[in-house]
């Protein structure tokens, strides 16, 4: 699979969500520099990747809007019908947390948690009263994503920490 095309075909649907694209292409830098891809199923979780936003930028949005939207990107890529199949379960519920996964679910999940410790991402999270980094991070499937994300949110803290004393 053409992971450029499927993203240049994606972008403008993606550019309507609120952190846009660059949100996609650092979930997508994030998995490929942080998970092992299997061969297997590196192809379905890239596509699961670029495509979990599409559709709007509320969660109802990209689960109502999203599947069609990437069931028809794939289309035009020639995708076989159980691979659009398998890629749009996965960006109809890319936000829940279900026991048993599949592994590209998981490295999307996992990516799109990280990435909200992000320098971009973690000043809009960190905003929000009361936002829970812990319950993020404990929502993590991968042991090594917990830990790099407990690592990224001390660096972020100790920064805050530097600049409130200057």
């Amino acid at each position: 699979m053409d992971a450029e095309r499927l993203f240049s075909l994606a972008k403008p649907y993606l550019e309507k969500n609120d952190l846009g694209s660059a949100h996609t292409a650092r979930v997508l830098a994030i998995a490929r520099k942080n998970f092992v891809l299997p061969k297997e199923t590196e192809d379905l979780t890239v596509a699961a990747i670029i495509l979990h936003d599409i559709g709007g930028s509320t969660i109802r949005e990209q689960y109502e809007k999203g599947p069609a939207i990437s069931s028809t990107l794939l289309r035009q890529m020639n995708a076989d019908e159980m691979f659009l199949k398998k890629v749009c379960q996965i960006v109809g519920t890319h936000h829940e947390h279900p026991d048993h996964p599949s592994e590209p679910f998981r490295i999307l999940y996992d990516s799109d948690k990280i990435v909200m410790f992000s320098p971009e991402e973690y000043p809009i999270y960190n905003a929000r009263p009361n936002f829970d980094w812990n319950r993020i991070i404990d929502s993590i499937y991968y042991e090594e994503g917990k830990k790099l994300a407990r690592e990224i949110l001390q660096q972020r803290r100790k920064a805050s920490r530097r600049r409130s004393t200057k």
